[in-house]
Formats: structure tokens, sequence, C-alpha cells
């Protein structure tokens, strides 16, 4: 029987829920028709505001992260939230518009690592490309938003399918993606919306609208994006009161998703979702909230009961600024942001002869720390995501971060994500394991991070307002041992790496460096130039069988990205 690493992911499909996006922006009835502009830019003042719970799309330029600073308009927003709700008016009814786009070329390269116990070295060099289109319509109350991919993802430079799949970190090229297509409904103190959404909660732990690239402090870069067929109701429903009360928001939505870390519309998968949510949103860096998720998923294709799950998610998640006024006269600033996951079920999904029906146990979280002092901001990122290292007792407790949230730029997003894609390719081979175990197919984790304990703590320095560097260490430890469901099925169930060996639970010290340099080349139009240079020193979780342990990997990233 396999071990925690070949069918213990497989059940995570539950945990990539839909996020309340609630809340929109909004309207200028007197502005002028197609302004140019970000899309999704960074939330107005207003109490109601575009999507507090979904993340900026379109642009690097934006949201919130660890690397993040006060936002220009925290003042304003402090007075609208201790003043009183402002008296209705009466206006005529206007048609306003609004265009946003992105363009952004990526070219990495590696040196060459094993995926594999036969150790063959992959060259994994993607060149890809994003050319991201937001037009947004509004007439009166009344909105049509969308927003598209052309061209996206890896061009040339990605390994085989046939020897990683398709759950890789990078995704080959796609002609053409559709995100958003829905229509919004708004008031003085709530919205409806209705049709395709992005999904984003929190710090994008386990729903992630994959729309935003790292801000500089942090590394990696985003895909994918959660994708769900949703009808929202979100609402301030003690608005009419004043004062703390109109920080209070409930959001209630109905969903199918398209797309997630464990769901596909497309594959045959279709993942319903109930989502209640309550939030405190003083403003946007400070803020408290809580949803929870009922998820129920199956597959069209799939007989006895097979591919089956249901759970329910608890999540909290919140953000604050400390010491505000206090910091701001020393022209420093300090910000800190968590979230932690629970999820409990059951699922078919890696299900074995002994335990036709698992128990779905599964624990993530999250912190973000930026202490900022004039040009030099110290950060800290930490994580935790519980790991399983028995595959037949019945439980499923290893948990998966959204494959969108990124941590560092070597072991994660690239060493363990090829080496799960060719370990999922493996298992799921008849010639190679007879009758491919049930949910093999999802042992690829996209970059994603499971069974892993980390430590990040970073250094940025901005030599000017244009320029910004900056790098650190990132310790991983393992939760449970790194396994490979083939070689541990070889080996009778002893728990074997990817590289067939027995792995200890260190995973490695990786050594992260970047810059960014910034150009406002006419009003609003921005050109970002990013390069980013990754080295991993592997622990004794890629120990070899003959002793020692897996060579280096160095890993290099250029950026260039131009957005309105």
């Amino acid at each position: 029987m396999f071990s925690e690493g070949k069918l213990k992911p497989c059940a995570l499909l539950a945990v990539l829920i839909g996020a309340p996006v609630a809340l929109a922006q909004s309207v200028d009835a007197g502005a002028e028709a197609l302004p140019l502009r970000v899309a999704n830019p960074e939330p107005a003042p207003e109490l109601i505001r575009q999507g507090p719970f979904e993340a900026d799309a379109g642009s690097e330029a934006a949201a919130p992260s660890s690397s993040h600073s006060p936002s220009k308009s925290a003042a304003a927003a402090e007075a609208a939230f201790q003043g009183e709700a402002p008296p209705p008016k009466e206006e005529p009814i206007r048609v306003t518009a609004a265009l946003g786009g992105s363009l952004r070329l990526t070219y990495s390269g590696a040196t060459d690592f094993p995926v594999d116990s036969s150790f063959q070295g992959v060259t994994i060099a993607p060149l890809t490309t994003r050319l991201r289109v937001a037009p947004e319509i509004y007439v009166g109350r009344f909105g049509l938003i969308m927003e598209a991919d052309g061209v996206t993802g890896s061009i040339i430079g990605h390994p085989a399918p046939q020897l990683v799949g398709d759950r890789v970190p990078f995704p080959v090229i796609r002609p053409l993606e559709l995100r958003k297509l829905y229509l919004q409904y708004k008031w003085d103190s709530g919205a409806f919306r209705v049709g395709q959404q992005t999904s984003q909660w929190g710090l994008g732990l386990l729903a992630n609208a994959g729309a935003q690239d790292a801000q500089p402090g942090d590394f990696g870069q985003q895909h994918y994006g959660n994708l769900t067929y949703r009808a929202l109701l979100a609402a301030r429903p003690f608005f009419s009161l004043g004062g703390a009360w109109r920080a209070v928001e409930t959001a209630f939505a109905a969903d199918l998703i398209v797309r997630d870390n464990f769901g596909e519309y497309a594959l045959g998968d279709r993942a319903w979702q109930g989502v209640v949510a309550l939030r405190f949103a003083k403003d946007q860096d400070n803020e408290l909230g809580f949803y929870g998720v009922y998820r129920s998923q199956r597959n069209v294709e799939a007989t006895n009961g097979a591919k089956a799950t249901d759970v329910f998610v608890f999540d909290f998640a919140g953000k604050a600024e400390f010491f505000k006024e206090r910091l701001r006269r020393r022209q420093a600033s300090l910000w800190a942001g968590f979230e932690v996951v629970g999820i409990t079920g059951t699922t078919t999904q890696g299900r074995h002869e002994t335990a036709p029906l698992l128990q779905v146990r599964q624990l993530g979280a999250a912190g973000k720390l930026n202490f900022k002092v004039r040009n030099l901001g110290l950060l800290l990122d930490v994580g935790f995501a519980s790991g399983d290292q028995n595959a037949t007792d019945g439980s499923i407790d290893n948990f998966r971060f959204d494959r969108d949230y990124k941590v560092g730029l070597v072991l994660f997003d690239h060493v363990l994500g090829y080496q799960s894609a060719r370990a999922s390719v493996r298992a799921s081979d008849p010639s190679l394991t007879g009758v491919p175990p049930e949910g093999a197919e999802l042992l690829g984790t996209a970059g994603s991070i499971t069974g892993a304990w980390y430590l990040f703590p970073r250094v940025k320095l901005a030599f000017a307002d244009w320029l910004d560097v900056y790098g650190g260490p990132l310790f991983a430890f393992s939760t449970a041992k790194l396994t490979d469901a083939f070689t541990t099925r070889l080996a009778g169930g002893t728990p074997r790496n990817s590289l067939g060996a027995s792995p200890g639970g260190y995973l490695g010290t990786e050594l992260d460096l970047g810059l960014q340099a910034r150009w406002t080349i006419y009003k609003s139009l921005v050109f970002r130039a990013t390069a980013e240079g990754g080295l991993l020193l592997p622990g004794d979780a890629f120990a070899l069988p003959s002793g020692g342990l897996m060579g280096t990997v160095l890993m290099g990233r250029l950026r260039l990205a131009l957005s309105i």
C-alpha cells in the first residue's frame, strides 16, 4: 500500500474554497468614460469598496504582502470609519467605464537536479508570457466586470508532459483564459454579484485569486488562480448605525468550482460549495474575519463512490498595522497578517482496501510580519502545513497550501514541485504499478507547500523610490518524512524519498536574493523589471541511497512587466 506521499494530498481537493469576494467599489457617477487605470486598484477609503476579500488583479502593483507598507489612503479610511454614514443623495443615472491591463514576460532557469530514483536530470528553463485585460462598465448601480488572460503560460523550456504530467509549477501555454465575467448590483451598504469570479480570502493560503505577483521582499510568481461560478450577497448590515458598526461585514455565496487545486470542471469534477463569512474591517490594513465552507465534490466519470469528498473548512484571518501614529513620527511602520485553517470531513480520494472511507483532519497556518523604518525593511514569514506519515490508518492529515501562495524561489516552487509531478506520473503508469491507485493523478503539488513548516526572514533596502534590493535565508523542515509513492511501494511500504533513500526531517536551506526597479512611463503606465536568484542547499530529506545528499540547485528568474 502506498505511503502518505502517494495518496494523502489527494484528499485536499476540499480545501481550495471559494471565499467571498464581497462588497463592490462605488462608481463615480461623474467620471469621464473609459479612463485607463490599473485593473482593480488599491481600495478606496469608502466603506463599500472593491473586493475587501479579494486580491488586487491585473498588475504587480498594489496588493498587501509581507513587504506591506501602510496605504496612502489609511488616514482617509480612518476618518471615514469614525464619521457618521453620509445621507443618501439622489443622482442621475450615469454610464462610466474603465480599462486596466498588464503584460508580463518571464524567463526562469535552473541547474539540473534529479526528479526520481533513476537520477535522470531535468533541465527546466521556461519562458512564460501573460497578457491580461480587465474592462469594466457601470450603468448607475449596475456593473459588468470582465478579466481575461491571453497567451498565458510557458511557451518553451518546460519538461515533457509524459515525464511530469500537467500538475506543474509552470503551466503550458494557453491561448485564452477567462477569469472574470459577472454582473454586479451595488447599493450603499452591500452588493450582489453573479457570474464567473476569482476567489480570495485572507493571505490567500487556501483561496487565492492568483492575481498578484510578489512585491519587493517576497519571491515567487502566480500562474493559476481559483475560479468559480458564484452567486454572492455581501452587506454591512449595521451600516446605518455609524461608527464601529459600519465595519461589520457579512457575506453568503453559492459556488460551482471552475478550477482550484483539487477540482477542475473541464476534467469532470463537480465541486459545490456553500460559503458564509463574517468580517470586521476597520480599513484595508486592520481587519479580522472568519469564513466557513461546506464543500461536496464528485466526478462525473467516477463509479462505485470514487472521488467523493464532503468536508467543512474553518478559516480565521486577519491583519493589523500597530502603533501607527507613534511609528509614523519616526518614519516607521509595523504590519502583521495571519491565517489559520482547519479542515474536517470524509473522502474516498486515496481510499484503499482497509479504509474505503477516509477521515480528513488537516491544519494549516501562515503569518507575515513587516517592520519598516525609513528605507530599511525587516520581514518574516512563518508557516505550517500538517503532514501524514501513515497511508493505511484511515485518515488523511496532510494539509496543502494553495499553489499560488509562494514562499521562496527554489525548494517548494521548483524542486518539490517537479519531483512530486514526476512521482504522480510514475505512480499512475500501469506498466510500472499495475492498476494505479485512486487519486494518484493529484500527487503533483504544482509548487504548493504540504507536510512542512518554515521560517523565512528577509531584509529589504530601498535605495530609491524606484529601486529595491531584498533577500534572506529560507529554513524548511518536514512535518512528516518526505516520501515518494512509487519508491516507497517498491520498498515494501518503508518511507523512501524520490531518490530512493530513507529521508530525514530537514528539507534544506535556501538563500534568495532579488532586485526590482520601477519606472512610470506615462501617468499610470508603469514598467517593472525584477531579477531574482536562489540557491538551495538540500537537507537530509533529499538523502541519496549511496549516502550523502542531493547536490545544490541554483535558479534565476527575470521578469518584465508593463501595467496600466
